[in-house]
């Protein structure tokens, strides 16, 4: 009986050391007005602050379920990045790597955040290395995904092949162009978003959910959204983000604890060749079971390996954004 009272006793430890898992739709709701933006993100969880960024074509939905694990035991802060989900769209249409790594910066300004973890995700990868070179002290442990640099192998791997196929990823070089692949898609966006969740699939169709292909496909087809999709992908923005990372990377790489994950039916076989120029302090993961879209595919595996990622730092200061509550932060 008294080996019963231990186990309960234990089970109850562990329950209690967990906060409560809150459904990434239940998540509060701010937003910040930077010089040319208005950024929307949603945040959730006591803790550490965990920054995830996420990549196109998807906007802060990306999190829905890897979010939640890692706001069990941190503040977990998940923006819409400029012309994405429900932040506003910029006249100038600037989505260079360093601006959107200004952005980030706003965001975790607003919330006095002066230290944080990040996590990132296809394009959202580059604006969130972008933000650890421009904001060394601010990032403390970086984790990127499915992502290769302008300038350190992007533009190979965007470049026509005569090994290309249905299945390769030719779309980079399809976006690159965003008046042709605005022209092409207007009015198919759900066609090209289904098609593109599947093609760099592991699980094929069931990779992502009808409701957040629904969704996506909402977000993406309201006014001037489709364009901003596209304009990380034009060649005059992968140019500048490749002048940008080959003038801070090349001389120095970046010396933080560095994490770069892939799905095994995607990136895996490069990671080491993209991202060890990048990162002296270098740790390559492959996600198994997943393709490109590794937090819908396995997003238990991936909040997992964050979750040790993260925890094998010192630690950074908890951070409590209960004061945000009913907060005015647009004037």
């Amino acid at each position: 009986m008294g080996a019963f009272y231990l186990i309960l006793a234990i089970f109850f430890f562990v329950s209690c050391s967990k906060g409560t898992l809150a459904p990434f739709d239940n998540w509060a709701h701010q937003r910040v007005q930077l010089k040319d933006v208005s950024i929307h993100f949603r945040y959730a969880g006591t803790g550490p602050p965990i920054l995830l960024v996420h990549g196109n074509p998807q906007h802060s939905l990306t999190w829905h379920t890897v979010g939640p694990i890692l706001a069990q035991n941190y503040t977990v802060i998940a923006p819409d990045n400029r012309g994405a989900g429900d932040s506003s769209i910029p006249a100038n249409g600037d989505y260079s790597s360093a601006t959107e790594a200004e952005d980030l910066k706003g965001v975790l300004d607003l919330l006095n955040i002066t230290q944080v973890y990040v996590f990132s995700h296809d394009k959202g990868a580059s604006f969130a290395t972008a933000l650890a070179i421009k904001y060394p002290s601010l990032v403390k442990r970086l984790g990127v995904s499915e992502n290769v640099l302008p300038g350190f192998g992007y533009e190979s791997a965007s470049a026509p092949s005569p090994s290309w196929d249905l299945y390769s990823n030719w779309q980079l070089a399809f976006f690159s162009v965003t008046d042709a692949a605005e022209f092409f898609i207007s009015g198919k966006v759900r066609e090209m978003l289904s098609w593109y969740f599947f093609h760099t699939s592991y699980s094929g169709m069931e990779a992502i959910s009808q409701d957040h292909l629904n969704r996506y496909t909402t977000q993406i087809s309201k006014p001037g959204f489709l364009r901003s999709c596209l304009g990380p992908f034009s060649n005059a923005l992968v140019a500048q983000d490749n002048e940008f990372f080959s003038a801070t990377l090349g001389p120095n790489p970046l010396t933080i604890p560095f994490l770069a994950l892939a799905g095994e039916a995607s990136l895996a076989p490069f990671l080491q060749a993209f991202w060890g120029p990048v990162a002296k302090n270098l740790t390559a993961g492959v996600v198994p079971k997943a393709g490109h879209w590794i937090a819908d595919e396995n997003p238990e595996w991936v909040a997992e390996r964050l979750l040790r990622f993260f925890g094998e730092d010192s630690g950074i200061s908890s951070v409590d954004l209960g004061w945000l509550a009913n907060k005015v932060t647009l004037l």
